[in-house]
């Protein structure tokens, strides 16, 4: 292997095993989540990628990839570049920066803080104070992440009664990540809340084209049997 973009000790910061990954390529996180990264706060480090990461990149979870001592391990793919001691989300931003061209860290740091606000206002019903949140962290306008943010003020705006604004937001994170299943389920929902049900069973199909397994998501099936009911109900 050549020489690493990146090469921090293990207490100071992320350590990257390989080259650097070219900026052509579409790219992939694999983040370890077995026991030992687990326990070393692998599924921090995914959630935070996963909110951190370009819409261009992929990030998901995958099984052991050695050097468990050195968790949270990761694997960039195709470069097969691997990463450990990957810990923190100020890691994460700055991986994604160097590797991923999500530049100014420090910007898209502050927008997941905001963002990861508005997730606890919405679990404490405060959807106000969420709608807030979401807004301020797109103000920012990370380079990374933002699709999620505007799926999540899509489903505030929908709970608050807004479907319109909602669809809107949800079209937006469409617009930004064209093959993320979650853009079309937020535009399902606004469609419902609309009572437009054939328009939701629409965007629902359009997921579950991108997406197969979510015919095994139990909130997904909610959904959908919702809007056929309610279509059965129309053309009775």
């Amino acid at each position: 292997m050549g020489t690493s973009a990146l090469s921090w000790s293990a207490g100071v910061g992320f350590r990257v095993l390989g080259c650097r990954a070219s900026a052509e390529k579409r790219r992939e996180v694999r983040v370890c989540t077995h026991t030992t990264c687990r326990k070393s706060g692998s599924l921090q480090t995914l959630q935070a990628l996963q909110n951190l990461a370009p819409a261009a990149v992929s990030v998901e979870s995958c099984g052991c990839l050695g050097r468990c001592g050195s968790g949270p391990n990761l694997v960039l793919l195709p470069d097969q570049l691997l990463v450990s001691y990957c810990n923190t989300p100020a890691h994460a931003a700055r991986f994604l920066d160097v590797q991923c061209g999500a530049s100014n860290p420090e910007s898209n740091l502050a927008a997941f803080a905001l963002a990861q606000k508005g997730d606890k206002a919405v679990d404490l019903g405060q959807l106000e104070q969420a709608y807030d949140h979401f807004t301020h962290a797109i103000e920012l306008n990370p380079s990374g992440g933002l699709h999620y943010i505007y799926a999540k003020r899509s489903a505030v705006l929908v709970a608050m009664d807004d479907p319109e604004a909602g669809l809107a937001d949800a079209k937006m994170a469409a617009e930004l990540h064209p093959d993320w299943p979650v853009a079309f389920v937020r535009q399902a929902d606004a469609y419902t809340k609309m009572a437009q049900f054939d328009a939701a069973r629409h965007y629902l199909s359009l997921a579950l084209g991108l997406d197969p397994s979510l015919r095994r998501s139990k909130s997904f099936q909610r959904k959908l049997l919702q809007v056929e009911k309610q279509l059965l109900s129309v053309n009775a």
